[in-house]
């Protein structure tokens, strides 16, 4: 380069090239006179000037035509070279785009060797280059093009790498963020992860390889979570850094965070659900400190479902958090157990707090819920239990089911708030294995069915029988209703006991119906059963199976039964008598605010309660209620069944008082299928058939 900047001009090789030819060719056109008259050629044509001019003429062809043939062979090649290099450096420098558009294959940038000679040496060196740079742009292509951001950090923490995927990961470019310290990216609670060179830490404080997760910082200044793979090749020569392998998951850990967040909490209510509150609660129960239970249950929600729709009812239950929250405290759990229950755990406080705690839930549930304008008024009756501190090792779900008797406790007293009283407790474990021995008892068919006969005061005949389950208990032996009963009846376990009870009632009366025998059977239903619509689909189907005419069934259902849901229960008798089958209300006169039902239900027969008949003759209030039972039915052209009927005299009593038809031990007591065959047999040949 000149003083002033300038560069100098320099000839081209081939320039050179061709001077030195033509050079060579005066040289040689010189000193070959000199050799011609060394070859004998006369002195006096090699000292012509013209045979001198000629032969540097001859040389200086010579030469020329030497440049050309090396210009020709060697130049064009050197131009094939010089083209296929500048093809190479175009992929070589934008590897993406060569990776996601056409380009030529390395078939056709190479070389033809040729030959052997140093310019075949050259074309195959060349190719065996090209193949080595092949290779080279596919890998960097692959890099460039994952959804993986790959990234080489050096000895101090800096980028000195970073693949073009980091923008989608990120937001940033590639030169954005080159030589920046891979700790300006990192959430601040991250940084102990790593050391101050950028290298992560193992935990004997050591920087190796490890898989972990970081919080990197988006270009819109938000977080992403990155799954990051290291690998320490600091002391590599060739690579001389920490490779870094880094896959955004943050998709997929809020999904995980969605899904557990669900497992856990109800959707309704967006409070912990039942697996939470046992799980929180059994927690709590490893502690030294007591814990109580509140178990709450809506009164009259049901009616805000029934009259307003389940919308009103779900915008009702979201706000029932709200008010709880407030009046616990931040070790407190509230949550839904599920419908219209809900539950409070409350940590370290005694059965007196408990309660007061609480008393201050029930009052603000009584104030009304606003939902679309309507004030809502609803109760709550809650049950209260309570784990004492050093006491026998309690389960959170034996808690739960203590606080469940003291809010049914509370719901029969009316009286709100309920502590837990063992003394009232008849859930005890033996109840528990009953009912598991019963549900085996069902699947091998151990229940049996006894009828007792009902008959008319007027002709003494047999007006029907009643279907009375037992239990043939392969251990306990035969077990009346009154020991299993009670139990079953508050579970679900009530519903294949009464389809059970059906389906052999309904084979016994096609039996009797092919021995010529008519004989209507009554089934008892309980509460539970008489509200499930359906019960009537369950009935008609077993009639039909067992090919037993409707009117030969008679369902009867208590008082109380017909008080729990009225509305719901005059549905499904109504559908049941529209089919064709009688209804029976049993023991009446335990509850008069049914009477006021009597004329809006499809009833067929009332049965008066055995605690009145019993009585009525040494008791004037019972003879009382008997008659005004019978006259009642009479107006309302229904038959009269009086229960428990036990001696003569209070057979006349109920003849006196034209009672319909009379069932009890005077006549018969409860008997087998098989006696009770032969029973009916000899009552159809003598009216007047006694037990």
């Amino acid at each position: 380069m000149t003083d002033d900047g300038d560069i100098p001009l320099r000839w081209s090789a081939f320039t050179l090239l061709a001077v030195g030819m033509a050079v060579l060719g005066l040289a040689v056109g010189a000193v070959f006179p000199s050799f011609a008259e060394l070859l004998g050629v006369p002195a006096r044509y090699t000292g012509a000037p013209t045979f001198r001019a000629a032969c540097l003429a001859a040389g200086l062809v010579l030469g020329c035509a030497n440049w050309l043939l090396v210009r020709r062979i060697i130049g064009s090649r050197l131009r094939v070279l010089a083209g296929r290099l500048s093809d190479i450096a175009t992929t070589v420098g934008n590897p993406v785009a060569s990776a996601q558009g056409p380009s030529r294959p390395a078939a056709e940038l190479a070389l033809p060797v040729g030959s052997r000679d140093d310019l075949g040496i050259t074309a195959a060196a060349f190719n065996a280059l090209l193949a080595a740079l092949d290779h080279e742009r596919r890998f960097r292509s692959v890099v460039h093009a994952t959804n993986d951001v790959m990234a080489l950090l050096t000895p101090t923490g800096e980028i000195s790498f970073l693949s073009d995927s980091v923008a989608d990961v990120l937001g940033w470019t590639r030169e954005e963020l080159l030589g920046r310290h891979v700790g300006g990216l990192l959430h601040a609670e991250d940084a102990d992860l790593f050391t101050a060179s950028g290298a992560p830490i193992a935990p004997d404080g050591q920087p190796l390889s490890r898989v972990f997760v970081v919080r990197a910082r988006h270009r819109d200044g938000s977080w992403r979570h990155l799954e990051v793979s290291s690998s320490d090749r600091r002391g590599d020569p060739v690579i001389g850094g920490l490779l870094i392998t880094a896959r955004d998951v943050t998709d997929r850990l809020e999904l995980q965070q969605r899904l557990a967040v669900q497992a856990t909490h109800d959707a309704l209510t967006g409070l912990p659900n039942r697996a939470a509150l046992l799980a929180r609660g059994a927690e709590l129960l490893t502690g030294p400190a007591r814990l109580a239970v509140l178990l709450m249950d809506l009164d009259r929600f049901k009616e805000v479902n029934d009259t307003l729709g389940h919308s009103y009812g779900d915008r009702l239950l979201a706000q029932v958090g709200p008010r709880l929250r407030p009046l616990v405290r931040d070790v407190d759990l509230v949550a839904r157990l599920g419908g219209d229950e809900f539950a409070v755990l409350l940590p370290g406080v005694t059965a007196a707090e408990a309660c007061a705690a609480a008393a201050r839930l029930q009052a603000a549930l009584g104030t009304p819920f606003l939902v679309d304008g309507l004030a809502l008024d609803v109760d709550v009756s809650i049950g209260v239990a309570v784990a004492v501190a050093g006491a026998e090792s309690l389960e959170i779900g034996a808690l739960l089911r203590q606080a469940d008797i003291a809010m049914y406790t509370a719901k029969e007293r009316q009286s709100g708030v309920q502590l837990y009283d063992p003394s009232a407790d008849d859930h005890d474990r033996s109840r528990l294995l009953l009912l598991s021995e019963l549900r085996l008892g069902l699947a091998q068919s151990q229940l049996v069915v006894h009828y007792q006969p009902q008959l008319s005061l007027d002709s003494g005949r047999v007006t029907g029988v009643e279907a009375l389950v037992r239990w043939q208990h392969p251990v306990r032996g035969l077990l009346g209703p009154v020991e299993f009963l009670p139990a079953v009846e508050r579970t679900a376990l009530i519903e294949p006991l009464t389809d059970a009870v059906l389906d052999a009632v309904l084979a016994q009366l096609r039996e009797w119906c092919a021995e010529g025998i008519a004989v209507p059977v009554s089934v008892n239903l309980s509460a539970r059963s008489l509200i499930r619509a359906d019960l009537p689909d369950r009935v008609l189907s077993r009639l039909r199976t067992h090919g037993v005419p409707a009117a030969m069934l008679r369902l009867e259902v208590t008082e109380s039964a017909l008080l729990t849901e009225p509305e719901r229960a005059r549905e499904v008798l109504g559908r049941l008598h529209a089919a064709g089958v009688a209804i029976s209300i049993d023991d009446f006169g335990t509850g008069f605010s049914a009477m006021s039902h009597l004329k809006h239900l499809p009833v067929s027969e009332i049965k008066v309660d055995r605690s009145y008949v019993a009585e009525m003759t040494s008791s004037t209030e019972d003879a009382a209620v008997v008659r005004s039972v019978i006259d009642l039915g009479h107006e309302l052209g229904m038959t009269v069944v009086a229960e428990g009927v036990e001696d003569t005299l209070t057979a006349e009593a109920l003849a006196s008082l034209r009672c319909d038809v009379v069932q009890g031990h005077l006549f018969s007591v409860p008997r087998t299928a098989v006696d009770v065959t032969d029973w009916l047999r000899s009552a159809a040949r003598s009216p007047a058939a006694r037990s």
